[in-house]
């Protein structure tokens, strides 16, 4: 998803919802299991050192995942701002796109949801982090993560009236 030319569709979208909603749901203690598709799991297995090392996972394959989600975040909430931001200077585009996205949600709720499942993975990601705390080079990858999701979450901030 990290091409910068890529048209994000609408199951992109739900896809990359979907994980930051998994890392929200990181409690402190917990691992994630990452699997060959880019999918990501909290590890709730009997023993998730054991499942991680048969299946080959291991703190940068985690960090690595998380980091292409981010990624994928940052140039999603981009490309629907830029979408909005062209459309308003465009009046005949507006209505076009009025009618032919009659039943689509709009680019203000897209982000609005983006910035509520942002705000709440921080959670996680801070969890994850209590996690490795011992590990100073994981927790400096998931501070650097973090502080890019806080910058995300200002910028939306500053774009959106969001009501909760």
């Amino acid at each position: 998803m990290r091409d910068e030319k890529k048209k994000f569709t609408d199951d992109m979208i739900d896809q990359i919802l979907y994980k930051l909603s998994i890392l929200s749901y990181i409690k402190q203690g917990e691992k994630l299991y990452c699997d060959d598709d880019s999918n990501i799991f909290v590890d709730n297995s009997y023993i998730p050192s054991i499942s991680r090392y048969i299946s080959n996972q291991n703190r940068n394959v985690t960090i690595k995942n998380i980091t292409n989600i981010i990624d994928d975040v940052i140039s999603v909430t981009d490309l629907i701002y830029r979408n909005e931001i062209s459309v308003k200077k465009n009046e005949k585009e507006k209505n076009e796109r009025t009618i032919k996205s009659f039943f689509k949600e709009s680019n203000e709720k897209i982000l609005k949801t983006f910035f509520i499942k942002i705000t709440c993975a921080l959670d996680g990601l801070n969890n994850l982090k209590l996690t490795y705390s011992g590990d100073t080079p994981t927790k400096t990858s998931i501070d650097l993560l973090i502080t890019k999701l806080r910058s995300r979450i200002t910028r939306l901030e500053s774009i959106l009236i969001v009501a909760v």
